[in-house]
């Protein structure tokens, strides 16, 4: 008679047993719980999902202004999903243009998606060096820049632009010089011909100042 009262309730206690292992199991079992874990990658991952598909550098960013009202979408068409309004006036981060689209890849509150090219307009940033002194008054060219090709570039068709960072002095003359986008075999060159440029100086309150200033120098052979 014992043994039929206490039968039951092991039988409960079993079969409870059993439901919390299942439970448990599906709790550290990724497969069984695929659709949770899926929605929180997505969640967790969807800035790389974003660069990546569109194949975005997001080192390459640069300041545009949003001109009128404009909605941020999922995608570059027109009729995609919509984000969230972007009021006029809005400063953003512009990373790639779509031209069959006519859009750009934007970030805005921390948020990736697209507007239209039409409603931005890109801000001018003035670049400013570390050791740059104060100027209210650039610098100007006085004397053109004479370009010297070199034989063995244009032998080996070696074209391009190459940035120079010239320190230009309180009188005018170019006192020091770095490369800032380099063209192998095309470097001295235009090292050369910026060092003899004549410069009016750049002034701050009216005296002259020294400062750095960045100059292209494009090779194209067609032109020489």
């Amino acid at each position: 008679m014992m043994k039929k009262a206490i039968l039951p309730p092991l039988t409960i206690l079993i079969v409870y047993g059993f439901k919390i292992f299942a439970q448990d199991e599906m709790a550290d079992n990724p497969i069984l719980n695929q659709n949770e874990n899926t929605e929180i990658k997505n969640e967790v991952f969807g800035l790389f999902n974003f660069t990546d598909k569109y194949e975005i550098n997001t080192c390459e960013g640069k300041k545009a202004k949003i001109l009128s009202e404009t909605q941020l979408r999922r995608c570059p068409a027109a009729s995609s999903e919509q984000i969230q309004m972007i009021p006029a006036g809005t400063i953003v981060e512009t990373f790639k243009y779509f031209p069959k689209e006519a859009a750009w890849a934007i970030n805005y509150d921390d948020n990736w998606g697209f507007i239209t090219a039409t409603s931005i307009m890109p801000v001018q940033e003035k670049v400013v060096e570390a050791n740059q002194t104060p100027y209210d008054e650039a610098p100007k060219m006085l004397s053109k820049i004479q370009i010297s090709y070199p034989a063995d570039a244009k032998k080996a068709d070696i074209s391009g632009k190459v940035i120079v960072k010239a320190l230009i002095s309180k009188t005018g003359s170019v006192i020091e010089t770095e490369i800032v986008k380099s063209i192998p075999g095309l470097d001295e060159a235009a090292t050369e011909a910026v060092k003899k440029v004549r410069f009016k100086p750049a002034k701050f309150e009216g005296k002259p100042v020294e400062v750095w200033v960045r100059i292209p120098i494009h090779f194209e052979i067609g032109k020489f």
